[in-house]
């Protein structure tokens, strides 16, 4: 095989793989831009619906009730933290953190 033979051999292992990326990536620019907006209209509309519906889950009631139990959790939190450093301030020698 000839330098010159050589040379071309390399330049089109090189080649093919820039122009088979800038295919893709002209691909993905055309096509996707339309394809995805088409798609988050469509997402957009079933999240309309979704929301609208009598059932949806976490409707304004349901989630005042998460709401207050979880401030009641914090309260029970808070109070467990205050008896188990009692508890270790009572205890003589104790490594509390």
């Amino acid at each position: 095989m000839t330098a010159q033979t050589e040379h071309r051999l390399k330049m089109a292992l090189w080649a093919i793989p820039l122009i088979f990326s800038a295919g893709s990536f002209y691909a993905v620019a055309t096509v996707g831009g339309a394809d995805t907006a088409e798609r988050v209209e469509q997402i957009e509309e079933g999240l309309k619906i979704h929301t609208a519906l009598k059932a949806h889950p976490v409707g304004e009631a349901k989630m005042e009730t998460i709401l207050m139990e979880q401030r009641e959790l914090r309260r029970d939190m808070a109070d467990a933290g205050e008896n188990i450093a009692a508890i270790c301030s009572a205890i003589p020698g104790a490594r509390c953190k």
